[in-house]
This record gives structure tokens, sequence and C-alpha cells, in this order.
């Protein structure tokens, strides 16, 4: 292997480390949030949600915990967004609020950014458009930026030069030579930072599981052309909200057909107008039309760009293919088209909806049959190769998949020569330690837990809340609080009990203190090492369940809330 030259002077008495800690993004595919910290200075890479997968009933959003930055917020010099997907900016509106330091990114995820801002009635004024030559000094922190591919323009690796090294920070990439949007992976000023010295890369791994490379993005206008012609009636496409080269191709393809274009979901309308304005959809005059004009076309002249390909329980096709949406109809000889696959916390909930559509007895594209209409915007095993190859760092991170991928991607860079010390395994709160010769984890790390976002009153009522009322009306509702221990899931306090609407006063103490004992000992049978939430959730919600039903023949609503200590 190369041997590791730093590109510019390093001074050699310097003892301090630099800390690098991800709050999210490790071990998770989403949420992504990283912070690096050297003396006084503290910059933060994205600030992403996760999604709630159905172990989370009311929760909308899942967004990182911040804890440890609350007493250092006059440290941060600001927070660099990667590109414009959710897993990246959508946490900025809960977050940014209480930080309120600079936010710097290109040009169409400022747009995004902007947009939730206003939104969420925040100030403006500190998201601040950078271009992809721009140098920042930030503190003790030297940044630049180099484009990169991915399914949404404007994505970028950052450069970070600091005090003990050049760190490469590299999220969400593909190596595509034709992509949609124009931009390249610059794979010439990638080869120079090798060249030049690179101590550290985090790296994304999502796909280091996926052998070669991927097919060019272009590959998918043929395929919505292709099913477009199969379909009688109308022909629904839907993607991650921000995918604005898919939109760019589905356009095409309607105006090439001669159909109109609906744009339906608030995150889709929102992101679809945020690119347009700034130039990054090419728009024919007359094809797009409002959602309350659907009903006055004829099906076989419509393609409907629509939210909720991870099967969002409020979304826009899961209202529709439920019948409860106000102006999309799903009628027998449409078609569904799903052009993205499914995050790991929402395989069940996108399977769930194919099939309720399969039901109607519409035509269904998903990628499990029909792979043509999905291209991953993460690097494949050789993309991945190619990129370390050209970047030569002495240490690399594994980030933004899960442990399988990370596990992978080890074994991958093992192959290409590494040592297997110099690739880091960390969870999120790991402290991770870099000096100009070494990066290790820290004796110590911080705690982090997931911070829900619930209630987000934005937007229809979507079926699951509506159902969740009735059934509280019925039967009513009972919440359950369990204070487990965070490594062994036993729990640690008494179990506390809540009922409302459910059964008389009268008989309810000595029912609900039956209940108690019976959550406790289903909790006491846990042995696994670390509590999992989301299993002692289901264990607690099913016996109960089962109880409640045996002693009163009712089944009210439970609601489990999960404390862990």
């Amino acid at each position: 292997m190369k041997t590791f030259k730093p590109n510019f002077a390093i001074n050699q008495n310097n003892t301090q480390a630099l800390r690098i800690i991800p709050l999210g993004g490790v071990g998770d595919v989403t949420k992504n949030m990283y912070l690096y910290e050297y003396g006084n200075d503290i910059i933060i890479v994205d600030c992403g949600v996760g999604f709630p997968d159905e172990a989370m009933p009311g929760v909308d959003l899942v967004i990182p915990d911040i804890t440890y930055l609350r007493d250092k917020i006059n440290k941060i010099r600001g927070i660099i967004i990667t590109h414009g997907h959710e897993d990246h900016i959508g946490g900025l509106a809960y977050i940014w609020p209480e930080l309120q330091v600079p936010i710097y990114t290109q040009k169409l995820t400022a747009g995004f950014i902007r947009a939730k801002f206003t939104e969420h009635n925040l100030p403006k004024n500190k998201i601040i458009e950078v271009s992809i030559d721009q140098k920042l000094d930030l503190g003790c922190f030297k940044l630049s930026f180099y484009q990169v591919s991915h399914s949404i323009p404007d994505s970028t690796g950052i450069v970070i030069n600091t005090p003990q090294g050049t760190i490469i920070h590299q999220a969400d990439f593909k190596i595509d030579w034709t992509p949609v949007s124009g931009q390249v992976t610059d794979v010439g000023r990638v080869a120079e930072l090798g060249k030049a010295g690179v101590l550290f890369l985090l790296i994304d791994c999502l796909r280091v599981e996926k052998p070669g490379f991927n097919k060019s993005e272009k590959s998918i206008e043929e395929s919505f052309e292709k099913a477009t012609l199969e379909t009688t009636g109308k022909i629904l496409i839907t993607m991650t909200s921000s995918n604005v080269s898919r939109m760019q191709q589905a356009i095409n393809v309607a105006a090439k057909l001669g159909r109109k274009v609906a744009v339906v979901g608030r995150s889709f309308e929102n992101n679809f107008q945020v690119a347009r304005d700034l130039g990054y959809l090419s728009v024919p005059p007359g094809i797009i039309i409002a959602p309350d004009s659907i009903s006055s076309f004829a099906p076989n002249k419509l393609l409907i760009l629509i939210a909720g390909a991870q099967g969002q329980s409020d979304s826009s096709l899961t209202r529709a293919a439920n019948e409860e949406h106000k102006q999309v109809k799903l009628l027998a000889g449409d078609s569904v088209v799903f052009s993205a696959d499914p995050i790991p916390s929402t395989e069940s909930a996108q399977n769930a909806l194919i099939d309720t559509l399969s039901r109607l007895g519409l035509n269904v594209y998903y990628s499990a049959i029909a792979s043509e209409f999905h291209v991953s915007g993460h690097a494949a095993l050789e993309e991945l190769r190619l990129m370390v190859n050209l970047i030569k760092p002495k240490f690399i991170f594994p980030i933004g998949g899960t442990y399988r991928h990370m596990e992978a991607f080890s074994k991958m860079a093992q192959g290409m020569g590494y040592d297997k010390k110099q690739i880091l395994d960390a969870v999120d709160g790991d402290i991770l330690e870099v000096t100009n010769n070494s990066v290790k984890l820290a004796s110590s790390k911080i705690d982090v837990q997931n911070v829900y976002v619930d209630g987000l009153g934005i937007g229809d009522i979507g079926h699951v809340i509506l159902r969740d009322r009735q059934k509280m009306s019925e039967e009513g509702v009972v919440v359950v609080v369990v204070s487990v221990d965070q490594h062994t899931g036993q729990p640690v306090l008494p179990i506390d009990i809540i009922s409302r609407g459910f059964v008389f006063e009268e008989m309810a103490k000595d029912l609900l203190d039956d209940a108690k004992v019976v959550v406790k000992e289903s909790l006491q049978k846990h042995t696994q090492k670390k509590a999992d939430w989301r299993f002692i959730r289901r264990t607690v919600e099913d016996v109960l369940d089962r109880f409640l039903y045996k002693a009163t023949e009712r089944r009210p609503l439970i609601l489990t809330v999960v404390v862990e200590v």
C-alpha cells in the first residue's frame, strides 16, 4: 500500500486528538449526522431523519439526539450538508432552532432546506449557498468540495483539512458516466486528493453487497415509457420525493406520449416546485395539471407523480390505495410503478401497500419483479473499490449502511490489502480519536437515543390515525410505561399502566395490577444481551392484548412507551 503523506504541515508535537462522533447513520441507513471536534471548534456534517417502522405507532419521524451539543453550541462553526435527501437534511427543521448556526450546502439542497424552513416558520438567513469549487474556513477546519453522481443533483464529497490530517467525508454517491443531471463523479479531483495524501475516509457502504457497477440512471426513462405504453388507464409513478432526475424522466415520457402530469403529495409538490424554480427541471408548457383537475381527463391521458414509495401510512399513495384520497381514484387498467427500493425499516410497509394495490386489480411494477424501474443511487461493489483505490486513505470508516453492510465493506477492504485494524467498526455515540498516524475508538462514548417526532399536524389526517381514534372511542386506550435497563432489557422501575375509556373505575385497579404482573413476567423472559425496544414494545402489546381480551372481551388501543435507562 502507498505510504501515507499528509498534504500540509502537521505539528508533530500536537498531542490533542481530533474527535469524530456519529450521532446517526452508523448501523442505520438513515438519520445521518456526524460531528468533527477539535479544541474549541465543531463542525457538523448532515442532519437527517429516520423513518418509523411498524413498531412505532404514532411516530412521524426519528431524529438524532443532540444532547452532547447543548452545552457546546458556541463551539459549532457550521453544519455542512452533502446533498438533499431527507435522511441528510430532514432533521434540520427540528434540530436547527436549538443550534441556530450557519448551514452550508449547494444550490438545490439549499432550496429544499429553505422550503422546509418556510413550512416551519423558521428564518432562512443562515442557509448559505456554496459552489462546488468554493472553500470554507470554519475555525481550524478548512473545507473544500468535489462533485459526485447520486440520485439527486448537487451531491458532494467533502474534503476536511484538519490539524491532524486530511479527512474525506463521502456520503451517498455512485459512479455514473451518463447521469440524467450531467453531474459526473469528479474522479480526477478524487485521484488528486489521493496522490496528495488522505488520512481518513468516511464512505457510504450501503450497496457493497451488490456486485459490479450500477446501471446508468438514464436507463430508467425507457422503462417508464414501456410501462406507460402497456397501461390503458392512469399510470402512477412513485419514488423518493427528492429524486429530481427521476421526475425529469417521467415528465419526458409524459410529453412524448401525450399525457398530462399531476404531482400529488405535499413532499412531492414542494420539491417539484423548488427544483423547477431553480432550473433543475425542464417542464414543457401546459403539461402540468393541478390534482383537482385529474377527474377532468381521460385516464389514458394521465401520468401521476405521487408520494408514498416507502409505503408510509399517511402518504397520498396509501390513501389512494385505501380509497380515501380526494383526487386520486384508482381503477382497473391503472398501473403503479415503484421506482424506489424500500429502506430496511420500511420493507414490510411497502410490501403491504403493494398487496393492497394488487388486490384492487392494478398492474404494479416493483423491484422484486421488475428491477429495471429503479437504479440505486449508492455505489455498488466495484464503484466502492474504485473510490477507495483512487483516494488511498490510511484509515477507513464505512457509514450509511447496516452492520451487515459495514462487515461486508470491511471484508472488501481487507481483500484490497487493508489490515482489519485500519477499518473502523463503530456505532452511534462512539468517539473516534484521530491523530496524524492513528484512528482509534476512545474508551468512553456518549449516550445517544432515538428522538421521536410526533403529531406534525401538517396535511391530511392519514387512515391509520383515523382508525386509531375510532378504536379509542369504542374500546378505550391503555398506556403502558416500561423503564428497562438499556443493556439487558429487564425492568428497573415499577411498570405503570394507565387506562382511559376502557373499564369502569371500580374494577380497573385489580385488573391493571394483574396486567402489570403479566407485563413484568413477559419482560423477565427477555434474555437479550442488549435491550431491543422494538421487541420489548411488541412483546408488551401482544401479551397485554391477549390478557385484556380474555378478562374483558375488549381490545383497547395499547400504546407502549419504552424508556431505556
